[in-house]
């Protein structure tokens, strides 16, 4: 005689009367924003008094890193920068590219020979830096035109830091 297990049947017809489940892959996707932020630690340049004819005068203490940015970056950034003519407000001037400026991580590498002159357009002073550069030194150098006439100069410099 056969023996029937009662507790196999209805596990049995539930397998069969189950409905056949589908399974498909889905794709989820979502966009990191990139973003930049920049604090200058410093607001002006100041050379003092320099002499006409003079090249690359070196700002005061720059290679001490009082010229820094804290930067805080999830993307490779770069440095542009771009400046007015000097004047001295009496109708004398000079140009823009007399001023000279290089950036780097680290301050004691700010050199005249990695400097950029600056223009009244954006000039790129450095490119793809990594975002885990979140210190950052600029140097710049003041070349002052033989002849020039004695007064006192400024100009107004912008430094923009944005995504690579």
């Amino acid at each position: 005689m056969k023996r029937i297990d009662f507790l196999a049947i209805p596990l049995i017809a539930t397998m069969l009367l189950a409905p056949t489940v589908l399974a498909d892959d889905v794709t989820v996707s979502a966009t990191v924003s990139g973003y930049i932020t920049a604090t200058f630690n410093y607001a002006a340049v100041s050379y003092g008094s320099l002499s006409a004819g003079t090249s690359n005068n070196a700002a005061p203490n720059q290679l001490n890193g009082v010229y820094n940015v804290t930067v805080d970056a999830n993307n490779n950034y770069k440095v542009q920068a771009y400046g007015l003519n000097f004047t001295d407000g009496g109708g004398h001037e000079f140009y823009i590219n007399n001023l000279k400026m290089d950036s780097n991580a680290t301050a004691g590498n700010l050199a005249v020979g990695s400097a950029v002159a600056l223009t009244e357009v954006a000039q790129t002073i450095e490119t793809n830096i990594l975002p885990a550069v979140t210190t950052h030194y600029h140097g710049y150098w003041l070349s002052i035109p033989a002849g020039q006439y004695g007064a006192a100069y400024s100009s107004t410099v912008t430094e923009t830091y944005s995504l690579v």
